[in-house]
């Protein structure tokens, strides 16, 4: 968004808060009809991206003309606010990995931004990976080590008797009771789509995954971030052009701001 005038330019620089809306949505590969079996995950969804932001970083840059300036948010600071209110989703987990046919969160960039996914099935496989028929080596020490540094995964494990030493060398069942869902939120470089789109299909080719949700910029907001970043609209066309290989439904969602005060 562009200004020339000096009492906008200073209002933009100290504004304190946005309101964040979902302006526009698009559901591929049956997302929609999935989303209607799950409305509690899509009531959720909606309303963590529906808020009003505090955290936000504003700025203003000058540009080649003389006397204008572009009013910018920092896409760091829109990623971290949008991670900090999806922590209402209680089931959520952040910075997520996928290995040997089990997630995992890391805490580290690199994985998807968050997940939903079964538990107690997910535990389960871990179990299996290091104790099961095709357990790894020092599969005892690994389960061990990791039991030890996850609340989570500590608190399940003793609800579930795990790792049950009587099944030792045998696999056990972990039928899935709920779905697995992957989400990022993109506002970088154009670049990075793709590399989203990659490790998307490489990962649906090694586990079942039923919805991606894809959060993007729009509108204002789309206007406020650096040039040249993935966008709605460019996504839009993006999975458009390789529908016939994306098999993973998925839910677009441009993001747009109001109210900026």
């Amino acid at each position: 968004m562009k200004t020339n005038n000096v009492q906008e330019v200073f209002a933009w620089e100290n504004s304190t808060s946005a309101e964040l809306y979902i302006a526009e949505d698009i559901y591929y590969k049956n997302s929609e009809l999935f989303l209607t079996n799950f409305p509690d995950i899509k009531k959720r969804v909606e309303e963590s991206l529906s808020f009003d932001a505090k955290s936000l970083k504003y700025s203003v840059s000058k540009t080649n003309t003389i006397d204008i300036n572009l009013k910018r948010i920092s896409a760091g600071s829109l990623n971290k606010t949008l991670k900090n209110n999806f922590k209402s989703i209680p089931e959520a987990k952040f910075e997520v990995e996928y290995r040997d046919g089990y997630f995992y969160d890391s805490n580290k960039t690199g994985g998807f931004d968050f997940a939903l996914y079964d538990e107690k099935h997910n535990l389960i496989n871990f179990r299996n990976y290091c104790l099961g028929m095709r357990s790894i080596h020092e599969g005892d020490v690994i389960w061990q080590s990791e039991i030890e540094k996850r609340h989570d995964w500590n608190s399940l494990a003793s609800l579930y008797n795990l790792p049950n030493l009587n099944r030792i060398g045998i696999d056990i069942p972990a039928p899935k009771t709920s779905p697995t869902i992957i989400g990022e939120f993109q506002f970088g470089n154009w670049a990075l789509a793709y590399y989203d789109l990659f490790k998307v299909l490489h990962l649906d080719n090694r586990t079942d995954l039923d919805l991606l949700i894809y959060i993007t910029a729009t509108g204002d907001l789309e206007k406020s971030l650096s040039s040249n970043i993935v966008s709605y609209s460019k996504m839009n066309k993006t999975i458009q052009k390789y529908n016939s290989v994306l098999k993973v439904p998925i839910w677009l969602i441009g993001i747009d701001i109001k109210n900026v005060k």
